[in-house]
């Protein structure tokens, strides 16, 4: 008899893996230099953090929709994400968005290893994207994890290029 894998078990090394690497580039930034911003439109890597804790709970409240409402048209998050992290607050400290992000994370762990398989394949439509299934859904979020990361090292390669430290 075959195995069926488990949906969740599969997308969680991913989603672990995706978190550590950014987690590794934003470990390579000083003290002083987490708060900086080359331009006012860039952001600093402390708000690339907030901004990844903004959009998992962005991307929870899409995934319970998807789950509660027959193929939903969702707000397009590479919109919305952006804007509000741009209107949220400032984060009160490094600290308080690397817990944020890792409680938001694990409330993201806790309801996908709650889901049967049958529900990893409901559909949802996405303004960008067009017709999408959950699992497709789920699997944006490492893939922004690694965007970011990429991010944070060209950052880094600038603030040493620059001679910031």
């Amino acid at each position: 008899m075959a195995t069926i894998e488990d949906p969740f078990e599969k997308i969680r090394p991913k989603l672990v893996s995706a978190r550590i690497e950014f987690m590794s580039q934003l470990a390579k930034f000083s003290h002083d230099e987490l708060t900086r911003q080359f331009t006012d439109e860039e952001w600093s890597p402390v708000q690339l953090a907030n901004h990844l804790y903004i959009s998992d709970g962005l991307a929870l409240e899409q995934m319970q929709q998807i789950q509660s409402e027959d193929n939903p048209l969702l707000a397009d998050t590479s919109q919305v994400a952006p804007r509000l992290t741009r209107e949220a607050a400032a984060p009160a400290s490094l600290e308080a968005v690397l817990s944020g992000m890792a409680a938001r994370r694990e409330e993201i762990f806790a309801y996908l290893s709650t889901l049967p398989s049958e529900c990893w394949e409901r559909s949802f439509q996405h303004p960008a994207w067009g017709q999408l299934k959950f699992y497709q859904f789920v699997n944006v979020l490492p893939q922004h994890d690694m965007q970011h990361s990429r991010q944070l090292s060209s950052m880094k390669a600038r603030f040493q290029e620059h001679g910031v430290e």
